[in-house]
């Protein structure tokens, strides 16, 4: 039987926290928390397209209460803008303002920085490795979803 710590699920959610802790300290500065930081990520990186709140609850394995809770925060924060969708006017679709724009620059140059210093214990190569292996690991268990 394998202890503590040597199990993949209590390791995995400890440097999940840990992760987003010290996320939540580099993020004071721009206001947002580390979710808010994730859609406008999902936002920024979808760009050319067009997300609804039911798109980013999916891409956030969130339900569509909360998100609509986070984008009522983006919004009255001036980082995103609900707009009719082109082709359906009962969708709305969330776009980033200029504003967003520059917080979630700013915020991205903060969550690269946390990623070199999370993975400065390793080579390159052991680095290169746990990402491969992490995306393996995900790619399994969607398999099941």
């Amino acid at each position: 039987m394998l202890d503590d710590e040597h199990r993949f699920p209590v390791l995995l959610r400890t440097a999940w926290f840990s992760l987003n802790k010290s996320f939540r300290v580099l993020l004071r500065g721009t206001g947002l928390t580390p979710v808010q930081f994730t859609i406008l990520r999902w936002l920024s990186e979808y760009k050319k397209s067009s997300l609804s709140q039911c798109d980013l609850a999916e891409l956030t394995a969130s339900n569509q209460n909360n998100i609509a809770d986070l984008m009522d925060r983006l919004e009255a924060l001036e980082l995103i803008e609900r707009e009719t969708h082109k082709h359906d006017s009962r969708r709305k679709v969330m776009k980033l303002t200029l504003r967003g724009e520059a917080v979630y620059a700013h915020s991205r140059t903060l969550a690269l920085e946390l990623q070199m210093k999370s993975l400065s214990c390793f080579p390159k190569d052991q680095s290169s490795r746990l990402l491969d292996t992490l995306i393996r690991v995900n790619k399994n268990l969607r398999k099941d979803s």
